[in-house]
């Protein structure tokens, strides 16, 4: 009986001091993030190098260990994990934790980049203030050693840049090329009106070729059927007749029946010559038919 109260004591003590180091965690946590988010709008537009990675560095640092001081107690977690439809406590810390991580913060800390680059960048910046008249062409070396290596970072890390360099490398490029104009590509107007003949020319080029080699595979194609085939294109005997007698003028009735007599006193005169006496001539009866223009006279015994 006296084990189960001093356990039940020994819980009524540790309760309330767990959940006042619960309390404590959680007004840390609430004051890390505070200062995060102040950080993250003081150094949305920087006036100077100091970008958001390396302002808020220490700020996000201090954030996440508060977060995790909290959920590693089992009975804090409990308590505010799920403790309401919104999920307030995990859903802010996963907010501050996203931004951080679109931003690529960790890539600024890795292999010394971000202090390496940002050496360069101040090299270049005090050849621009050292040389207020003639920038473009005393500080060319010192603007591709920076671009160089902005380019070799953005290869081997495939695009995930830290957002500090992002930020400067881009401003930096607007002020070389369009502010200062020392990157100025003049287009020659030769090599313009060049492209564009040729890009004019050679359309038509090709349709015309391959008009001409077109029509010379059907010239040999038609010259071949007519070596194994003549005869396909010469005419046939019947349209050959048929233009003759289309071609041959029509004669007068008087001409046709002169000629009719004609032939006839010739046919009497050889079946009077032929005929024996024991056979009586048989005048033989003529027949008269117009065919397309010509008489064609039968004889019929």
């Amino acid at each position: 009986m006296r084990t189960f109260l001093l356990i039940i004591i020994v819980i009524c003590i540790t309760r309330p001091s767990l959940s006042k180091n619960c309390d404590l965690f959680l007004r840390e946590l609430a004051n890390a993030q505070k200062d995060f988010i102040y950080c993250n709008t003081r150094f949305s537009l920087p006036v100077n190098e100091i970008r958001l990675c390396n302002a808020c560095k220490v700020t996000f640092d201090l954030m996440s260990t508060a977060y995790n001081n909290l959920m590693k107690f089992e009975n804090c977690s409990k308590i505010y994990t799920d403790a309401d439809r919104l999920n307030i406590l995990t859903t802010t810390q996963s907010l501050m934790q996203g931004l951080w991580d679109r931003a690529y913060c960790d890539e600024c800390f890795k292999h010394n980049n971000s202090d390496i680059f940002t050496n360069t960048y101040r090299e270049f910046s005090s050849c621009l203030s050292e040389n207020p008249s003639n920038k473009c062409s005393k500080c060319v070396v010192q603007y591709i050693v920076m671009n160089n290596f902005y380019k070799n970072l953005d290869k081997e890390s495939k695009g995930k840049i830290c957002f500090d360099m992002q930020d400067i490398m881009n401003k930096t490029r607007v002020l070389w090329s369009k502010d200062l104009k020392c990157c100025q590509r003049e287009v020659k107007m030769t090599t313009f009106l060049i492209t564009v003949v040729v890009v004019a020319v050679v359309p038509i080029l090709f349709l015309y070729s391959g008009a001409i080699v077109l029509t010379k595979r059907r010239e040999a194609n038609h010259g071949l059927l007519n070596e194994q085939e003549p005869g396909l294109d010469a005419p046939s005997t019947h349209q050959l007749i048929t233009a003759a007698l289309m071609s041959t003028p029509a004669e007068p009735p008087a001409v046709t029946d002169a000629k009719l007599n004609k032939i006839s006193k010739v046919l009497n005169t050889s079946y009077s010559d032929s005929s024996s006496d024991d056979e009586p001539v048989l005048n033989p009866k003529t027949k008269q038919t117009t065919v397309r223009g010509f008489t064609v006279i039968s004889a019929c015994a």
